[in-house]
């Protein structure tokens, strides 16, 4: 969000002209890849509808002239109707190339926009969780999603500015009837629009760089007042007026400064009309002298006047092009920048892999995971969360870790799950670096159900079969682990039973109760045969008799899978082979239930603080 009055005079930081025009070759390249014919098509279109142009201007003339020509003398319809009818074919023809050429570009915009968001979506998703973390991130996410219309419009100026290209030089050759240099002075009274183009598309583009935080925080206050999540405190807090009146100040911020903006480029544009009717007005006044004299014929007066005017017409389109190109090419630095992003841009990404080939894990662990001496901070912070952590999950076993709000249990977990390295220390699976495992196959073997797990308003089928995507269609696999997940009876009394819409954001969905939805995330756990199952709060929203029978079950269905569970009901910790106390990011206590009762340490004080509320 900008804190300060934009001001279109201040010095400019944008990329310069070479840096962004030298991205043309690059655009072009794209949009030609993702609709190679139907490019070639539109550029032709665009090149054929320039000639048609020039023959409807040198057909008026022929007309005229003839017309005039039998003023006073019997008519030869013949003579007269062949360059009439010829001339009405030519309309006809424009017409039909401008609608096909339309629906051409249509189809490449569409074409393009698709390529555009697959690339946009496999680098976004390609990227560690570290860049989520960056509001800087999302900044350039933000643009790079908004400028993709960029690709398209850039090409579609490239044509056209080609196309008017085209043109002058057929109306250079009209008006050289005229004058040898008319076409001189018209450009000399037009050109100055230039360099005001490429002013105001660099003033423009400075302008959406300086608001895109300003953009961000209105579209998060729109949210806050149209999704279901938010609107129920929204209505019982009144929020409504406060959050409106939010995203309208916002939106007066950057409507004054684009107001100022564009005040100030009208005052100019008006000067250079005025400049250019100046040119065009002598121009005429000249072909009617000549007329007058007897040196061009009526036709010629007629073709010249129209030639004045789409040349006006195509030198100012050349330099509005040039322009819009250059703005066009502005923004789509942010898209390509995105393209380019370096994952290890951000600090705490995870490392490249540390080996030409790296590990597999093994069919089944032997040894376990041991985390040795680890410590991590949150990328851009300056707190360490963990604080030389020690600790070994022997395979097969089930691992609980409790601990205070705050401790670092839900780090400890993401850690585990490589969605960061270590700081320092390392963490080891069979004795073996994770940082030498092949990232996606440890992925592949690791199922993690988040305390904020996500709801997806589609089928209950669905829904739980993206916990393992390649099997989401075998209905089987699926309502087993919905049976495991404890989600099955759930599901079976909905009006479509798996095949019912879940939430509200279509017409057919069916909502559920918080309980509901977490047996959903349980259930998305168990379509996985991952060896590691890690779970964080995931009974948090279930109720005590729930909880107990989906973790009774929970112990059976993981028979010699490794699991590691964070949970502050002891009731369910107790079930646990080892505990983990993490206290200020530390380890400070470890071992079985009774080992750590017998301690009376943290743990002693945890439980039994919980146990009296139940006596």
């Amino acid at each position: 969000m900008s804190e300060r009055t934009f001001n279109p005079f201040e010095e400019l930081n944008s990329k310069t002209i070479l840096e962004t025009l030298g991205l043309l070759p690059r655009v072009s390249a794209f949009v030609f890849s993702a609709s190679p014919f139907y490019f070639l098509l539109s550029s032709l279109l665009g090149l054929v509808q320039a000639g048609i142009a020039a023959l409807i201007l040198i057909l008026g003339k022929v007309v005229v002239d003839r017309v005039a020509g039998n003023i006073g003398s019997e008519v030869e319809w013949l003579y007269l109707l062949i360059p009439m009818l010829l001339l009405i074919c030519t309309r006809i023809m424009q017409s039909v190339l401008f609608s096909l050429d339309t629906l051409v570009g249509f189809l490449v915009q569409e074409k393009v926009q698709n390529e555009a968001h697959s690339r946009l979506l496999r680098k976004a998703t390609s990227l560690d969780l570290a860049f989520f973390e960056s509001p800087k991130f999302y900044d350039r996410l933000y643009q790079s999603q908004q400028n993709i219309t960029y690709l398209y419009s850039t090409v579609r100026e490239i044509i056209s500015f080609s196309t008017q290209i085209f043109t002058m030089i057929a109306m250079v050759s009209i008006l050289s009837i005229l004058h040898p240099l008319a076409f001189v002075l018209l450009v000399v009274t037009i050109s100055p629009r230039i360099i005001f183009e490429g002013y105001s598309a660099r003033r423009r583009f400075d302008l959406d760089v300086e608001y895109t935080r300003n953009f961000r925080i209105t579209e998060y206050y729109k949210t806050l007042l149209l999704e279901q999540k938010n609107i129920k405190e929204v209505m019982i807090y009144g929020l409504s007026d406060y959050f409106s009146q939010k995203y309208f100040e916002l939106r007066s911020l950057f409507i004054g400064s684009m107001l100022r903006l564009e005040y100030y480029f009208v005052r100019i544009e008006v000067f250079f009309d005025i400049l250019a009717l100046t040119g065009i007005g002598l121009l005429w006044l000249y072909a009617i002298y000549r007329t007058s004299i007897g040196e061009l014929t009526i036709g010629d007066l007629f073709m010249i006047f129209g030639a004045v005017q789409s040349s006006r017409t195509a030198i100012e389109a050349v330099f509005e092009g040039a322009g819009g190109i250059f703005e066009d090419s502005l923004f789509l630095t942010r898209f390509f920048e995105m393209l380019d992003l370096d994952p290890n841009a951000v600090d705490g990404a995870l490392q490249p892999p540390r080996l030409q080939n790296p590990y597999k894990l093994p069919v089944q662990m032997d040894m376990g995971i041991e985390f040795r001496n680890v410590s991590f901070r949150y990328p851009g912070t300056t707190d360490t969360v963990l604080k030389g952590i020690s600790l070994v999950v022997p395979a097969g076993t089930k691992l609980a870790i409790v601990g205070e709000n705050g401790a670092g249990k839900t780090t400890l977990i993401k850690l585990l799950a490589r969605f960061y390295d270590p700081e320092s220390g390392s963490i080891l699976l069979d004795g073996r670096d994770y940082r030498d495992y092949d990232l996606e196959h440890m992925r592949s073997n690791i199922t993690v159900v988040f305390q904020d797990f996500s709801r997806y308003d589609i089928s209950v089928s669905d829904n739980v079969g993206v916990g393992q995507v390649e099997y989401i269609a075998d209905r089987e696999r699926i309502v087993s682990a919905a049976k495991k997940g404890g989600s099955h009876e759930m599901a079976i009394n909905l009006p479509s039973q798996y095949d019912t819409i879940l939430g509200r954001t279509f017409d057919e969905g069916v909502d559920l109760s918080g309980g509901e939805w977490q047996n959903i995330a349980i259930s998305r756990a168990f379509m996985s045969d991952a060896q590691i199952f890690i779970l964080d709060e995931p009974t948090a929203a279930l109720d005590a008799f729930k909880e107990a029978e989906i973790y009774s079950r929970f112990a059976e269905l993981t028979e010699n899978r490794t699991v590691v569970l964070v949970s502050h009901r002891f009731s369910t910790v107790r079930m646990a082979d080892l505990i983990a106390v993490v206290d200020d990011g530390r380890v400070i206590e470890y071992g079985t239930h009774s080992e750590l009762l017998r301690l009376h340490g943290k743990y002693h004080q945890m439980f039994e603080a919980q146990a009296a509320r139940y006596r």
